[in-house]
């Protein structure tokens, strides 16, 4: 007989059941074909089976057995005579029976860590007495991804390009392209859906945004399987659509005005020689006023020209903004407290204002200066992480080159790290080579841009969204190389502090 009382999948609130069982004294009953329990990856499950008899002999057994799209396993077996359980390696671990409610007839399975494949048929067998009973139940298995990202493609003739990818979604999700007012839109997109490595669904999707729409666009994720959905937005200012100047068409005018003219002066002096005298004087008239539009004209050109400059700031601006949402997007958090491991930095002397940045620094001025190393280390990839510096004089930070286990305690070389250093209120970048570069700061968060894709590493004036700096690393050959975060080491109230670093959001415009 089966059932499955409530107070045993309280604790899971993962389990999503369309039906209830009903019990029959002395056999099972299995669910109806279409229930099922939907269980999320990475979390645990309780696939329930109940024997309602009124005993229970010492002597019995118990399988759980998988049947999936291409293969069946015995999932895990319990004999009650040698009191022996067996898992298959595939489950080692994951499942476990509730070993002290056996003899009260609740033989559930409880699997852990689900995996996307898992998904399923699940049947429990219990035999006793020379008699088998069994319970079929199916497994569905859903995961909620990241939030999606949208990001801007450089424009075009035909509008901008706007692509949305999100990762971590199963089963295979839905991409639905919105405007302003929550509707469809008409434009066409193109999806691509991948299965990454873990399993689960990496979704890529794009579309392009033509002069005169809706300029509010949404890209929605959605899991029809768990009921879900994430959904990010983003509002493209008109200054991406390029346009005609007023200035080109006024140009264009003057022109013709002068065209015009001089075609008129031309037919006076050929319709009437008698009237020589009075055509010089009206062509040195109209050279006058010739030279007169022609300055007017130039004059036009010049406004032309500081305007096009403002628009190239403008769109200066706007890129470097972009590179710092770009770099936004790959935040991770950086975990530092002082319990970390402690390295101490050969640090170079800092170079007088009337030093030439392309001269090397001098070896000889070199101190040490000490640092806390974070928790957390790279290998490849991007990651953006932010250092909240405050107002203090002095501090480093930056990242290190670990070859393999460090010490403890220990020196390290200057060709092994990449840092900013800020020395008696003026800020350098160290390079590889111990070459400085001088820069000056007002702000109090810095953000640090690792990127082991392009081999460099950027620093950034968070508040601003501006470039500080952009230093290239040098990879090494071994394959265990790591990167890893540091700050300066100093007391509680004078020493740089990891800046948590919200979720990116979508541009807005200026």
């Amino acid at each position: 007989m089966l059932g499955f009382p409530p107070w045993r999948l309280a604790p899971f609130h993962i389990l999503t059941f369309q039906h209830l069982a009903f019990m029959i004294t002395g056999q099972f009953i299995s669910y109806p074909p279409n229930s099922s329990i939907i269980g999320v990856i990475g979390e645990g499950v309780i696939l329930p089976c109940y024997v309602a008899a009124e005993n229970i002999p010492e002597i019995f057994s118990v399988q759980w057995i998988f049947k999936g799209q291409s293969e069946k396993m015995a999932v895990i077996t319990y004999d009650g005579k040698n009191k022996d359980e067996k898992e298959d390696e595939r489950y080692q671990g994951r499942a476990k029976l509730f070993h002290s409610e056996l003899k009260a007839g609740n033989m559930s399975l409880h699997l852990k860590n689900i995996r996307s494949s898992d998904k399923g048929l699940y049947t429990c067998v219990v035999s006793f007495n020379d008699e088998y009973h069994d319970m079929l139940v199916e497994l569905q298995v859903a995961a909620k991804g990241g939030v999606p990202s949208i990001f801007l493609r450089s424009p075009r003739k035909q509008g901008i390009g706007l692509t949305c990818h999100a990762e971590g979604w199963f089963p295979k999700p839905e991409v639905i392209w919105l405007d302003g007012q929550g509707q469809i839109r008409k434009e066409l997109s193109d999806t691509k859906v991948m299965m990454m490595p873990s399993g689960l669904y990496s979704v890529l999707s794009s579309m392009n945004l033509m002069p005169g729409s809706d300029m509010e666009v949404s890209c929605r994720i959605v899991n029809n399987l768990l009921q879900t959905m994430s959904e990010s937005r983003v509002l493209i200012s008109d200054i991406f659509f390029p346009s005609i100047s007023k200035w080109l068409v006024a140009y264009l005018v003057i022109l013709c005005v002068i065209a015009v003219l001089i075609g008129a002066v031309f037919f006076k002096l050929r319709s009437s020689k008698k009237k020589a005298i009075n055509s010089v004087k009206l062509k040195a008239k109209i050279e006058e006023e010739h030279e007169q539009l022609k300055s007017t004209l130039e004059q036009e050109k010049a406004t032309n020209r500081r305007e096009r400059k403002k628009l190239r700031d403008l769109f200066g601006k706007l890129k470097a903004e972009l590179d710092f949402w770009d770099a936004w997007s790959y935040a991770v958090a950086i975990t530092v407290n002082p319990e970390c491991q402690l390295i101490e930095i050969q640090v170079p002397g800092a170079p007088d204002v009337e030093d030439n940045a392309c001269e090397p620094a001098d070896l000889s001025s070199t101190s040490t200066v000490p640092v806390l190393v974070a928790k957390e280390g790279f290998t490849a990839g991007k990651y953006y992480w932010e250092v909240e510096v405050g107002q203090q004089q002095d501090w480093m930070l930056g990242v290190m080159r670990q070859k393999g286990k460090q010490e403890e305690q220990g020196i390290l070389a200057m060709e092994d790290y990449w840092a900013l250093h800020r020395s008696n209120g003026d800020i350098f970048s160290i390079k590889g080579n111990i070459r400085f570069e001088k820069k000056e700061m007002n702000d109090s968060v810095i953000g640090v841009f690792l990127d082991l894709e392009e081999a460099r590493i950027n620093f950034y004036d968070a508040h601003q969204m501006t470039t500080m700096a952009k230093i290239p690393i040098s990879l090494g050959e071994e394959p265990t190389e790591m990167f890893v975060p540091f700050i300066s080491k100093g007391g509680e109230a004078d020493r740089p502090v990891i800046h948590p670093v919200l979720t990116p959001v979508p541009l807005e415009p200026l």
